[in-house]
């Protein structure tokens, strides 16, 4: 190449980064990106101290990244653009089939799942209420016909076997089967996991509840009969859609649902007194995560008190898998509270004597439960 064009190509690239430098420096600063779902960083204040002594400069090129101009567009159009080259995956989430985005899932060491095995055992064998333990698989099995050609997963349905079988001294609830059933149940429309988020749906967690009422000898209510599914909003666009840069999805429906008896409910969030009194929060399906509609999202601790004639509490030790599953058992318990040991550290077993819980359930995703360290905390 001469000498000449190598000049030209060098003018060009640095007028191209000082033109969108200057750009960037002009534009509005997003502090926020819905697509990516994740705080965007900001222009980072100049000091000499910071700039000789601190990481001054890679604060500056993670602030160009976030801000760079159209960056939303710019993600979507790399990851169209590598799909329409055969990639399979972006960030660990495949490009399924029928608009899925699945998440992968590779658990290599099972080193912190042996321990939240001894924890749990040792937590049962202690405690005087009856624990049940619910493990729940992902779409990476349970729509593994709709992974690309090629993806790779751990083998859930050979993972959880192992896990239940290392649990002892409580009631295991394998959820593998009710899911399977339900799958052929469902309409056009419905779905037991969402396309674009990790969590299971409205029709995902009634397998869940099925499960539990068959384990509990109780009877479950029916959809239709004992409740009404209402299509409360459209477009959710989840954790996989923000993850893989696959922006072009729709997004999906969320279902929220009435009971057609009298039932009342009084639901406070982190023990601040403020009384809600539905089981589902109207106002996040106006926001990005339209998933928290269930309980709210995430809290440390969540109180349910409900007009059930039945006198028996629950415990729900939890992911957030548990967010869509609980108001289904709401009617069934006239206490349900959700402790989520991230954020809350009082003992399960002196929360569960306080409240006076009948039942303990230990609800989490599989992938969840083999990499969550939080659960050393169970005692």
């Amino acid at each position: 190449m001469k000498k000449g064009t190598q000049t030209a190509i060098i003018i060009i690239f640095c007028s191209f980064l000082g033109c969108f430098t200057i750009l960037n420096l002009f534009s509005p600063q997003r502090t926020f990106s819905e697509a990516e779902n994740r705080v965007l960083a900001q222009f980072p204040e100049f000091s000499w101290k910071r700039f000789f002594f601190d990481d001054y400069t890679t604060d500056l090129e993670e602030w160009f990244t976030d801000q760079f101009i159209a960056r939303d567009l710019w993600i979507g159009v790399k990851a169209a653009g590598e799909r329409a080259l055969g990639k399979i995956e972006n960030q660990n989430v495949y490009f399924g089939r029928e608009d899925w985005l699945i998440g992968q899932v590779d658990v290599l060491d099972r080193t912190q799942s042996a321990k939240n095995i001894a924890k749990i055992n040792a937590f049962a064998a202690q405690s005087e209420i009856p624990v049940s333990v619910m493990l729940v698989p992902t779409a990476a099995l349970m729509e593994k016909e709709n992974l690309p050609q090629g993806a790779y997963n751990t083998d859930q349905d050979a993972l959880i076997d192992v896990l239940e079988s290392q649990l002892a001294g409580v009631q295991i609830v394998d959820v593998r089967a009710a899911l399977q059933a339900r799958k052929t149940q469902l309409n056009a429309d419905e779905t037991l996991y969402f396309k674009t988020d990790h969590h299971w749906t409205a029709q995902g967690a009634w397998a869940g509840y099925e499960a539990l009422m068959t384990a509990w000898n109780e009877k479950p209510l029916k959809p239709g009969e004992d409740f009404i599914y209402q299509r409360a909003a459209e477009g959710f666009k989840g954790t996989q859609y923000s993850r893989s840069g696959a922006f072009w999805h729709p997004g999906d429906p969320i279902w929220t649902w009435t009971y057609t008896f009298p039932f009342d409910v009084r639901v406070v969030y982190d023990q601040s007194g403020d009384a809600q009194t539905s089981l589902f929060r109207d106002q996040r399906l106006n926001e990005k995560d339209k998933y928290m509609t269930y309980l709210d999202g995430n809290h440390a601790l969540v109180e349910i008190e409900t007009s059930s004639a039945s006198a028996e509490k629950l415990l729900v030790i939890k992911d957030s898998y548990a967010h869509v599953l609980v108001p289904y058992l709401a009617p069934h318990f006239s206490q349900i509270t959700l402790a989520d040991l991230r954020y809350y550290r009082m003992p399960m077993s002196q929360l569960a004597q306080q409240m006076g819980a009948d039942r303990i359930l230990i609800l989490y995703s599989v992938d969840n439960f083999c990499a969550d360290t939080n659960l050393g905390l169970l005692k």
